[in-house]
C-alpha cells in the first residue's frame, strides 16, 4: 500500500518511471527498485491469469470476439474462459454471461472487443469485480487524431486509475505466451523459445512470430500494447530484462512519450540481455502512419539512432 500511495503522489500509476526518476535524484534507490519490482510483478500476473473474460464475445466467426475465445481454446489455455455478451447463449461450447457481474468466479484478465462508447462502464465493472488487468482490442481513441477521441482516452486513463485496473492498449492485440496457452490468433507458433518481444503493432507481432518460425525464431512471451496509455514500453522492457524465460529481448517501437525514461530503461535492459530494437516511422510518411496507428510521437530518425547507440 505504501508503494501505491507514493506512486499516486508522484503522478499516478501510469507514470511510475517518472516517479522513480524523481526518487533517483533524491537518492532513494530502494524506492526505485521497489517500484520496478512491483510493476514487473503486475505484468507477470497478467501473463499468468487463472481466468480470462472476453467482453464482446460473439458466435460470429468473423469477429474478434470469436477469435479470442477460439484462440485461447485451441492454444490450450487451462484457465477458465468466460465469454461475455448481453445476448447470452453459448460460444464454442462455453456459456455466455450477460455481464462481468454475472460471472460466478474471480476474473483475473479481461479482453475488450466492445465499441469505445461503452469502455468507461467496462473499466468501472472491472474495478468492482477485482479484475487485475484490462486489454483493449477496442480502438478509436487518440490514434484517430480527433479531439473527442483523445479526450475519451484521457477519461479512460483517469477512470482506470481510480478503479485500480491496469490497462494494456488501447488499440492492441494483447498477449502471446505459448507455454501458458495464451494467444490472440490460432495460427501463431505454439513452440516456446528464448525471445521476449514487445510491439506497438499487433500485425507486425503476428508477422514476426508466425513467419519467424520458419527461420528458427521462438518466443518466450510477447505483447502487442498499442497506444501505451498505462503500461508501456519501459514497463515491458524492465519485465523482460528480469524474466527467467527470456534470454533475448526484441522490440518494435513506433514512438515513445518519454524519451529519457525509454533510453534509461533500454540501457538497463541491454546491460542484462541482448536487446534488438526495430524502429517504425523512420521516414516522414512512416511517422505519419505511426501517429495514425497508435498516436505515437515518432521523433527524428537521427535522434533515435544517436540515442540508441549510446
Amino acid at each position: 500500500m505504501e508503494h501505491r500511495t507514493r506512486n499516486k503522489e508522484q503522478g499516478g500509476r501510469g507514470s511510475s518511471l517518472r516517479g522513480c526518476s524523481l526518487c533517483l535524484l533524491r537518492g532513494c534507490t530502494l524506492v526505485i527498485m521497489t517500484s520496478r519490482a512491483a510493476v514487473a510483478a503486475e505484468i507477470d500476473a497478467i501473463f499468468h491469469p487463472g481466468s480470462i473474460a472476453v467482453v464482446g464475445a460473439s458466435a460470429n466467426p468473423d469477429t474478434p470476439g470469436y477469435d479470442y475465445v477460439r484462440s485461447l481454446q485451441e492454444f490450450g489455455y487451462q484457465g477458465r474462459i468466460y465469454p461475455v455478451n448481453p445476448k447470452g447463449g453459448e460460444i464454442l461450447g462455453l456459456p455466455v454471461y450477460a455481464s462481468l457481474g454475472d460471472i460466478p468466479g474471480v476474473v483475473d484478465y479481461v479482453i475488450s472487443c466492445i465499441p469505445n462508447a461503452y469502455i468507461l462502464d467496462l473499466v468501472r465493472d472491472c474495478g468492482a469485480a477485482g479484475v487485475k488487468a484490462l486489454q483493449l482490442f477496442t480502438g478509436r481513441f487518440s490514434e484517430t487524431g480527433r479531439a473527442d477521441d483523445a479526450a475519451l482516452e484521457d477519461r479512460l486513463r483517469r477512470t482506470a486509475r481510480a478503479a485500480g485496473v491496469r490497462l494494456i492498449g488501447p488499440n492492441c492485440m494483447g498477449l502471446l505466451y505459448p507455454e501458458f496457452g495464451i494467444s490472440f490468433r490460432t495460427d501463431m507458433s505454439r513452440k516456446s523459445g528464448p525471445i521476449g518481444f514487445l510491439s506497438q503493432s499487433g500485425n507486425l507481432l503476428f508477422e514476426l512470430t508466425h513467419f519467424g518460425e520458419s527461420r528458427g525464431l521462438r518466443f518466450s512471451k510477447a505483447i502487442s500494447y498499442g497506444n501505451a496509455l498505462d503500461l508501456n514500453e519501459c514497463d515491458f522492457l524492465e519485465y523482460f530484462a528480469e524474466d527467467a524465460e527470456t534470454r533475448v529481448i526484441g522490440a518494435y517501437i513506433e514512438g515513445v512519450r518519454d524519451g529519457r525514461a525509454f533510453i534509461q530503461t533500454l540501457g538497463r535492459a541491454s546491460s542484462r540481455k541482448p536487446t534488438v530494437v526495430l524502429k517504425g516511422g523512420r521516414t516522414d510518411a512512416g511517422g505519419r502512419t505511426a501517429v495514425s496507428h497508435t498516436a505515437a510521437l515518432a521523433g527524428s530518425a537521427a535522434v533515435w539512432e544517436a540515442a540508441v547507440r549510446q
